[in-house]
């Protein structure tokens, strides 16, 4: 590194190693830390406000580090290392095609960092919103392609189904709770079967007034077997799975459907495994480009702020360039 950094400075493009190296160690440290909490998203449902924190500081150090330094080596060994200590996270699902899942992103990477540097080549003034939108578009990329990729290998987290009974709650069930709580008053997936139907039995019943007469002990006996006969018998019949009437609404529903995946054949389960993976591509895709505004706002601030503290400064160079004329 260091003769390296010496021939830099004698074709005057040297850079300060205590500039240059704490971009590129944040970089790869944001890296790690973004594959560490999604890892722990995807099994345990957990650690989403850390993921999405790595995910910004990956955003803001890359982009940092293409801009200011150089020379595209510095930039591309640290997207290298930041893919690295991606898939060191997920060391127990080593395979080749993983590891060329991993080269490709890396790839992607570059191809950013190439682009953002051809485009500072090209211009003589900078423009820096149209370098935010070149270099974001493809580090998106490579981010949602290590997302599916990532997520396709830790399948087996969710019983071999798509999506982990923790992230399945979280993302899916739980948004629409408030929906089903203008039917259902105090609705919730995390009650248990036996309290859900026993309010709607009970409400039933209110009507009969042979039941007010009833003692407490004779009424919970005849709710109980009231939700077994006329409802869980039911719908073990029609779901195909065994109901406890202590567990949650979440856990049946859940249950219910890995089951029914579970009784596929194989070339079904790939397709929908396929086909899940390529809709999630195309959402988060979508979802990025709200993101990608923000984050451009961002970077704008921290860039105009290390340009005041004197981190970072423009100069303004001669060129000779040929022109065409008829």
């Amino acid at each position: 590194m260091t003769d390296l950094i010496s021939k830099e400075k004698e074709n005057d493009f040297y850079q300060s190693p205590f500039k240059v190296i704490p971009l590129l160690v944040l970089e790869v440290v944001s890296a790690f830390l973004m594959s560490f909490y999604f890892r722990q998203l995807l099994v345990h449902g957990a650690g989403l406000v850390w993921l999405l924190t790595g995910f910004c500081l990956f955003v803001i150090f890359s982009f940092l580090s293409a801009l200011f330094l150089n020379r595209i080596f510095w930039p591309s060994l640290a997207a290298g290392l930041s893919v690295i200590f991606s898939l060191a996270v997920f060391y127990d699902y080593f395979s080749t095609v993983l590891i060329v899942s991993g080269i490709f992103i890396f790839l992607i990477f570059v191809w950013g960092i190439r682009k953002l540097s051809l485009e500072m080549e090209n211009t003589l003034k900078i423009d820096f919103f149209r370098l935010v939108k070149i270099f974001l578009s493809k580090i998106a990329l490579g981010l949602v392609i290590m997302t599916c990729v990532f997520g396709y290998f830790l399948l087996p987290a969710g019983k071999g189904f798509l999506i982990s009974f923790e992230n399945f709650q979280s993302f899916v069930l739980k948004p629409n709770e408030g929906l089903l709580g203008l039917f259902i008053p105090n609705f919730s997936f995390q009650k248990s079967v036996q309290s859900v139907l026993g309010d709607l039995v009970e409400q039933k019943l209110q009507a009969n007034p042979d039941f007010d007469k009833l003692p407490a002990a004779a009424k919970e006996i005849f709710v109980e077997s009231t939700i077994q006969t006329q409802f869980l018998d039911g719908l073990e019949k029609s779901l195909g799975t065994k109901i406890s009437s202590q567990d949650s609404i979440s856990k049946v529903i859940y249950d219910f459907l890995v089951t029914k995946f579970s009784q596929l054949n194989e070339s079904v389960k790939n397709l929908i495994t396929i086909g899940f993976f390529v809709i999630l591509f195309f959402i988060i895709q979508t979802i990025f480009v709200p993101v990608k505004w923000l984050l451009s706002f961002v970077l704008f601030l921290i860039y105009m702020s290390l340009l005041a503290i004197n981190f970072a400064s423009i100069r303004l160079e001669s060129r000779s360039k040929e022109v065409l004329h008829l």
